[in-house]
């Protein structure tokens, strides 16, 4: 530092105080609170120069210290994406010295290959879990930065370096990786250190923000891994695409409860542990099983109609792709969001509206945000009414008698109807209800059903 502070330095003839001086500027450069810095500074600065047997300096030391490292070590903390915490730190450097200079030149020769890319510790094979959808979206030079975060995250870095400048780049790189990677589930966020001289940024250094150690991440192995053996036992070895799916979004649902105040409720612990969670947890659970399956499932940002926050799938079926929101299938959810408690109409344990549908169909209710890009849904062939041949584009009698017999045979509890738009909707309930035509399908002398319109649906109680 080649400033007003080396020259009094000189002033007073305290060379002899330097070196210890040195070394407690670099120590200040991790310490966050600003009045501390610099009365632990001021505090060095004036036992060196005791120690030194030079006089005391005739000038308001403490003042000028202030004036010239009080803005070392700034720090703000904002609030990132889902509530992960995200601490910035600036530090401001009038110049680099010899080491920090042999620190940056090393630091930027740690960018890794994504093929050589550190593996989570003690979790599934990462390739089996995760994809890169989110990744392939990224430029180049965002491809780098997402692997940087990579490495430094899942190898435990403490202030790894990041070839990036841009703190809305580095953001947006972070938030990709973590959405191609279910199996980090023990990270809430990231702090990083932006060194600048002159006003001008110079580098950005950062570190994760865990929930767990090492061994605590270990630890949980066995549960996920006893859990997502459990799930992947309920489905046949020679099932298709459509069949996994189906049966992880069933298992998935039937074993959680949806509840805001679950732990870990922003990872798959809280569903594969705890049984609890909110949306972010069912859409992570369900991406880790369908991965590992062989299934491409990723997650989707975006928020319900009422403006609140929330996360679902995009799974590809037959090499098509199709919607999936695990949370809205689960009637746990709609009994906590329902303001009436009052209604008769008790919902099935799993609802099929959000198995496999279009994006015009879940842009009914929820709003893509565009973190990535998602391609438009237009096919049909996948969707849980077409396949389970609960889909009418009228009035089918005979596919009406299949429908039934297929809902009596399997023990179930309720049988919804799906109709293609308002007008088929509106035969079928005039068939069905107002002829009374139902009773040729049921075993029963009475009838219960629900009438959902804004879904062209009627749900009957078998």
């Amino acid at each position: 530092m080649k400033d007003w502070y080396w020259q009094n330095l000189v002033k007073h003839d305290i060379y002899r105080g330097l070196k210890q001086i040195k070394t407690i500027v670099h120590n200040l450069l991790i310490m966050r609170d600003k009045q501390m810095k610099v009365r632990v500074l001021f505090i060095s600065i004036t036992c060196a120069i005791l120690m030194s047997g030079c006089e005391a300096p005739d000038i308001d030391l403490y003042g000028k210290i202030e004036d010239i490292f009080g803005d070392f070590g700034k720090e703000e903390t904002v609030t990132g994406k889902d509530g992960e915490n995200v601490t910035q730190e600036i530090i401001i450097i009038n110049d680099y010295d010899k080491d920090d200079k042999n620190n940056a030149a090393s630091d930027t020769q740690t960018t890794t290959p994504r093929e050589n890319s550190i593996k989570p510790v003690g979790i599934r094979d990462i390739e089996n879990v995760a994809n890169t959808y989110a990744y392939d979206s990224l430029d180049e030079h965002e491809k780098i930065i997402y692997d940087e975060i990579y490495n430094i995250i899942t190898g435990f870095q403490t202030g790894g370096y990041l070839s990036s400048l841009d703190t809305d780049e580095i953001d947006h790189a972070f938030t990709c990786m973590l959405i191609d990677h279910p199996e980090i589930f023990y990270v809430k966020g990231y702090s990083i250190k932006t060194y600048t001289r002159g006003g001008k940024i110079e580098k950005i250094l950062m570190s994760g923000s865990y929930t767990m150690n090492e061994n605590e991440i270990l630890s949980c192995k066995s549960v996920i891994d006893r859990y997502v053996d459990e799930c992947e036992s309920t489905i046949p070895l020679d099932a298709d695409d459509y069949t996994k799916v189906k049966k992880v979004y069933e298992f998935i649902i039937r074993n959680t409860d949806y509840d805001k105040d679950a732990p870990n409720n922003q990872n798959l612990i809280s569903v594969f542990r705890d049984n609890k969670s909110v949306c972010q947890g069912y859409a992570k659970g369900m991406q880790y099983i369908l991965n590992d399956l062989g299934v491409f499932c990723t997650l989707v940002e975006g928020s319900v109609k009422e403006g609140e926050s929330h996360v679902w799938n995009l799974v590809k079926v037959d090499g098509e792709f199709y919607y999936v929101d695990p949370t809205w299938g689960d009637a746990s959810y709609n009994l906590v969001t329902e303001e009436s408690g009052d209604s008769a109409f008790i919902p099935p344990e799993v609802n099929y509206d959000y198995l496999c549908t279009t994006t015009e169909e879940i842009k009914k209710s929820h709003l893509i945000n565009a973190t990535i890009p998602m391609p438009e849904c237009t096919h049909m062939e996948a969707n849980y009414y077409v396949r389970e041949g609960l889909f009418f584009e009228g009035v089918n009698e005979e596919a009406l008698d299949k429908a039934f017999i297929r809902a009596y045979n399997a023990y179930e509890e309720t049988l919804t109807l799906k109709c293609s738009n308002e007008q088929v909707y509106s035969d079928m309930k005039y068939y069905l209800l107002e002829k009374q035509k139902v009773f040729n399908y049921l075993r029963d002398t009475s009838v219960s059903y629900v009438e959902i319109p804004e879904q062209n649906e009627i749900m009957f109680y078998l």
